[in-house]
């Protein structure tokens, strides 16, 4: 499993229990404890936990909100796999035309996408990241329209009872769904339950689904679920995606985007 995986199953994991044992990680994540320490050690270097003998406790509120704001505009584009992200977004780009009414939901792949749309006329977004929102916010020739909701303190995106009321009133041409995991069993899934039950909802209310996964996100399995592989109408992930998977994917029937060609219906 790579760190970027690790690290955000750690924050989801403590963000809901507030504290956790190095042990429990380690059986978890099936790594050493040498490896979790190594882990807490950088999450307590960005102010997220404090480590406490054979384990972590979140920082306390007033800690967190100290170290963490919203992504800076190079964050996400220059982390440990900012180069798949980007060529994931840049894909996503090309499918997005001038009058298009479009779905981002929350994330670092979204969030490019919406940094690489200022050439689109007369766009209207919605979304329930905030980042995204802010970023949109600049081209006064597209209309972002937030759903509102409350806000997650971590992923600074809203959800909630709220959020989805607002999802019923909207129908888009497409919604670019940026997801966690995938397995073959489970299908697609998310490490945030009420990010789940979003996509859920917003899926019902757009004509054309877009999965957008990272090839280092299949054969692995988030928390929550969100549905199975039929979900999806289009994929977007990277070249070197397994032949499996690609396999897989098309004889669903589904478009499969990479950053090199695409390949389309089942052989």
């Amino acid at each position: 499993m790579f760190a970027i995986e690790r690290i955000k199953i750690i924050k989801n994991y403590l963000t809901q229990n507030e504290k956790v044992e190095v042990s429990k990680l380690s059986d978890m994540l099936n790594v050493s404890e040498v490896t979790i320490r190594k882990d807490l050690e950088k999450l307590e270097e960005e102010g997220f936990l404090r480590r406490i003998h054979g384990g972590a406790v979140l920082s306390p509120p007033d800690v967190l909100a100290t170290t963490e704001t919203l992504p800076a505009p190079s964050e996400d584009s220059t982390g440990a796999f900012g180069s798949d992200f980007h060529e994931i977004a840049l894909i996503a780009v090309d499918m997005i035309q001038d009058n298009d009414s479009i779905m981002l939901t929350n994330g670092p792949i979204c969030l490019e996408i919406a940094r690489h749309l200022k050439h689109k006329q007369n766009l209207t977004v919605l979304t329930n990241d905030l980042a995204i929102a802010l970023e949109l916010s600049h081209f006064p020739h597209i209309k972002a329209i937030s759903l509102g909701g409350d806000i997650d303190f971590h992923s600074k995106a809203t959800f909630g009872r709220l959020t989805l009321a607002n999802m019923s009133h909207f129908y888009i041409s497409k919604i670019f769904i940026e997801l966690d995991g995938f397995s073959e069993n489970v299908g697609f899934s998310v490490s945030n339950i009420d990010k789940a039950t979003l996509i859920q909802e917003a899926i019902l209310n757009a004509t054309s689904k877009i999965i957008l996964c990272p090839e280092i996100y299949f054969n692995k399995t988030a928390f929550f679920k969100v549905g199975p592989l039929k979900i999806a109408d289009k994929i977007i992930t990277n070249y070197n995606l397994s032949d499996y998977y690609k396999k897989l994917i098309c004889n669903h029937d589904i478009e499969l985007f990479t950053s090199i060609n695409l390949v389309e219906g089942s052989d």
